[in-house]
């Protein structure tokens, strides 16, 4: 008898400790369940009562992924563009060409060919680029498995860009990618992301308000810490928007994707290259994705011709005022 009620304590006893032990766990991964929850969504919960110099800090406390090495890779960038006569692929050639960047074209088939990524080990190229980010995303998945792998195995970069196939409201999630994209939208009161490692050329300043030009711009509703937004701007239209993309809130036009989901790093872009401030964006990402390799020295030179400045017809020559606003005004454009 002394046995039993020895053996039931000792039972009641365990029941008690695993009772303890369970609650404890539960208590402890709620806890680290919503830390992470809380994490992931601080991005998408920037309202419009937050100025971009007031930006929380938004990188990621993981390490990036590193950029590609000098050794292992040839400083040329690959780009696929839809076609030889497309305004934005022209647009990315121009802007090669006049940084005096190598590169290599190829036409983005269906099917996702690629050309010769390796020679002797040594990877070809220290930049993917993609005209339309779609011809990526929809590769077949051993093409796909390829450029993925040769990416992450010589940590090479990529750029895409986002383009609109209509003239109608677009609510969809980017296939590969945990968040939804929000296309032909119009967007207003642009500003910079003052906490992003890409920034180079481009000063963090704030721009002026007002809205930007066009209908067919896509916007990036991030709900995920592995993806930092690089741009900015508000949704000015149309009327009938989704809950996620509601007018007033800072949504993202460019983002980086840090590489922490597949050792990838991208940067990519919600419209073309025809805003100006998408041009020094796009050089900065060509410098931070090749570990500046590609990059743009910082030192600017300006030619300044006497006779036409000084002893042009009347009304067109500059004067004190002119130079003077010129002057006040340099400090707060970027370079």
């Amino acid at each position: 008898m002394t046995f039993i009620v020895k053996l039931h304590k000792h039972f009641q006893r365990t029941v008690i400790l695993l009772a303890t032990f369970c609650m404890v766990s539960i208590v402890i991964s709620a806890y680290y369940l919503y830390n992470g929850y809380k994490q992931e969504n601080e991005v998408s919960e920037i309202s419009s009562e937050v100025e971009c110099g007031n930006l929380p800090v938004l990188l990621s406390p993981w390490k990036m992924i590193k950029a590609s090495e000098p050794l292992r890779t040839d400083p040329v960038v690959l780009v696929f563009v839809e076609s030889q006569y497309s305004v934005l692929g022209q647009d990315i050639i121009m802007i090669l060409e006049s940084s005096r960047f190598q590169y290599h074209i190829e036409i983005a088939s269906g099917k996702g060919d690629l050309p010769i990524l390796i020679d002797k080990n040594k990877g070809k190229y220290v930049l993917i680029i993609y005209e339309n980010i779609s011809k990526y995303m929809n590769m077949d998945s051993w093409n796909r498995g390829l450029l993925d792998k040769y990416c992450g195995e010589f940590s090479v970069g990529m750029i895409g860009f986002q383009k609109s196939n209509d003239n109608t409201l677009q609510t969809f999630k980017l296939k590969g990618f945990p968040f939804q994209i929000h296309g032909n939208v119009g967007i207003k009161d642009c500003c910079i992301n003052p906490h992003s490692p890409l920034l180079h050329l481009t000063k963090p300043s704030k721009l002026d308000k007002g809205p930007l030009p066009g209908t067919d711009w896509t916007v990036f509703h991030i709900n995920h810490s592995a993806y930092q937004p690089v741009v900015f701007a508000k949704v000015r239209v149309p009327e009938n928007l989704p809950p996620a993309a509601i007018k007033n809130v800072l949504h993202a036009t460019v983002i980086h994707d840090l590489g922490l989901h597949d050792g990838i790093q991208r940067v990519l872009f919600g419209n073309n290259l025809n805003f100006w401030l998408h041009k020094l964006i796009f050089i900065d990402a060509v410098s931070f994705l090749t570990g500046k390799r590609l990059p743009l020295s910082l030192d600017r030179y300006m030619l300044v011709d006497i006779d036409d400045i000084f002893v042009g017809k009347e009304e067109t020559r500059m004067k004190a005022s002119d130079v003077q606003v010129w002057y006040a005004k340099k400090s707060a454009m970027v370079w």
